[in-house]
C-alpha cells in the first residue's frame, strides 16, 4: 500500500514511532490503491474503482475478467495495456492462446507495439517463471516508480507440465512408457492446485515490485446443474477469485451493425464488478460500445454510472439534472436529455461539467478523449444501429430472429 501525508497528533505520532521502528506501519496513513490503469472506458473505470478519468484496475493488484467468448475481454486488456503505456509503463501479455492480432490492437486501443513485450508460455508453471523473470530484469534496469502491467491471456487454455508431458508419448503407448514420460496420473484439483501455489508467490511481490497483473478467464458450464447458476470459469480453481482483489464479469446482449456495408461493426458490452476491494462490489453498467475498426467509446456506458454515484438525477420526461456538487463555476442547474437504454452522454455534457469524470479542466476532458474520437464520431452517425444478439455455443453472434426461428423449428 501507498502511504499519503497526514498531521498527526501527540499520542498517534508515538504509534508512528513504534510503527517505523519495527518495520510496520500505521493504517491510517496507508491507500488502499496507489493509482489506477485506465482501462479506455469511463463506464469500466467507474465500475472498478469508483473514479472515472483517474480510475480503472488496482495498480498492485490482481484483476481477473471473465466472461463467455465474444464478450470484449481481449479488448477491454489491449485497453489496459495502453494505460499502462500512458503512464510510462512496461505492458507485457502473456498470449498464451497464441491469438494475438497485432492489426486489430493498434487500431482500436492506439497501442506503440514497439513498446509491448510479447511472450506465449506453453504452461501454467512457465507463465507464472515468465513474469517473474521479466519483472526481475525490468527492475534491474527501470525504478519502481515506472508501472508494470501484465496481461494473461488466458488462464482456461493454459496446461500444467504433466499434461504436457503426456504430448511427447508414442502412438502404441505402454504403461511403462507412461511411468518413464510422464512420471505420474493426473491427480484431482491438479491445475487448481498449481494455480494456488502460483499466484500465493505472486501475490507476495506485486506491491514491492509494483506490479499489476490482468488474468484473462473463460466461463463454461457444469454438468448436470438443475437449480442455481450452472457457470463457472475454466481455469485457476478457487484460488483465483480468492487472490484477485477486482473481478469482473462481461457479457454481450447487444450487436453494433454498420447498415450502410451490412455487417457486424461491434458489440455492446455490460460489465459487472463481482468483488472489489478498492470500491463497492456489484456496481455495473451496460452499453459500452466496442467497435472493432475504432475501439471503445468512452461515452457509452455513463449515464448509469452517473446516477449510481449520485451526480445526475432523473427530472422525467427524457430529462436528467446534474446535482450541485458537479455544476460548472456560475450555473444554478445545468439540464440535458438521455435515455437509460442507450446509456451514454452526450459529449458537450463532459466538456461543460468536467467535474462530473473528475477532471479538473475541460482541456483534460479534451485531452482524454481526443484517442477516442473515431469510436466517438462511429456512435453519433446514422450508419451504424444497435441490434439485440444472442450467442452461439462456440461464442458466434446470433441474431434474435435467427435464434426465434431455430426455436420454432
Amino acid at each position: 500500500m501507498a502511504k499519503k501525508k497526514t498531521t498527526l497528533d501527540a499520542s498517534e505520532e508515538l504509534y508512528a514511532e513504534i510503527a517505523s521502528e519495527t518495520d510496520g506501519d500505521v493504517l491510517g496513513a496507508m491507500e488502499a490503491v496507489r493509482y489506477f490503469i485506465d482501462t479506455g472506458s469511463l463506464a469500466v473505470n467507474y465500475v472498478c474503482s469508483g473514479k472515472f478519468i483517474k480510475g480503472g484496475i488496482p495498480a498492485g493488484k490482481i484483476t481477473e475478467v471473465y466472461g463467455p467468448s465474444s464478450s470484449g475481454k481481449s479488448l477491454l486488456a489491449s485497453n489496459i495495456l495502453y494505460g499502462c503505456q500512458k503512464l510510462g509503463g512496461w505492458p507485457i501479455i502473456l498470449d498464451c492462446e497464441n491469438a494475438t492480432n497485432t492489426e486489430f490492437m493498434a487500431k482500436t486501443s492506439h497501442l506503440n507495439l514497439n513498446k509491448v513485450l510479447r511472450y506465449t508460455p506453453l504452461s501454467l508453471e512457465t507463465a507464472f517463471l515468465k513474469i517473474h523473470n521479466v519483472v526481475r530484469k525490468i527492475r534491474s534496469k527501470v525504478p519502481n516508480e515506472v508501472p508494470i502491467v501484465v496481461v494473461y491471456d488466458s488462464i482456461s487454455v493454459s496446461p500444467c507440465d504433466r499434461e504436457l508431458k503426456e504430448t511427447q508419448l508414442p502412438d502404441n503407448y505402454k504403461p511403462t512408457d507412461w511411468k518413464k514420460i510422464v512420471g505420474r496420473k493426473e491427480q484431482p484439483g491438479e491445475r487448481a492446485k498449481v494455480c494456488a501455489s502460483e499466484l500465493r508467490k505472486l501475490q507476495a511481490v506485486l506491491e514491492q515490485d509494483n506490479v499489476t497483473i490482468m488474468v484473462i478467464n473463460q466461463t463454461r458450464e457444469k454438468i448436470g446443474v438443475l437449480y442455481g447458476n450452472p457457470e463457472t470459469t475454466g481455469g485457476g480453481g478457487n484460488s483465483l477469485p480468492f487472490y484477485a482483489s477486482c473481478r469482473l464479469r462481461t457479457a454481450t446482449r447487444m450487436k453494433i451493425e454498420n447498415k450502410r456495408l451490412k455487417m457486424f461493426a461491434g458489440v455492446n458490452m455490460q460489465v459487472k464488478n463481482v468483488k472489489n476491494r478498492s470500491f463497492r462490489p456489484f456496481v455495473e453498467s451496460s452499453g459500452v460500445q466496442l467497435y472493432f475498426d475504432t475501439g471503445v467509446n468512452p461515452l457509452s456506458g455513463l449515464l448509469s454510472c452517473f446516477i449510481q454515484g449520485e451526480r445526475v438525477v432523473p427530472t422525467g420526461k427524457g430529462m436528467f439534472a446534474v446535482t450541485k456538487a458537479y455544476l460548472p463555476e456560475g450555473r444554478e442547474e445545468y439540464k440535458f436529455r438521455g435515455s437509460l437504454d442507450r446509456n451514454d452522454v452526450p459529449m458537450a455534457l463532459l466538456l461543460d461539467c468536467p467535474k462530473l469524470i473528475d477532471a479538473e479542466t475541460t482541456e483534460e476532458v479534451q485531452t482524454y478523449m481526443d484517442a477516442f474520437g473515431d469510436a466517438i464520431r462511429n456512435s453519433g452517425s446514422e450508419d451504424f444501429a444497435e441490434m439485440q444478439v444472442a450467442f452461439d455455443a462456440d461464442g458466434n453472434p446470433l441474431d434474435v430472429d435467427e435464434e426465434t426461428a431455430e426455436s420454432e423449428e
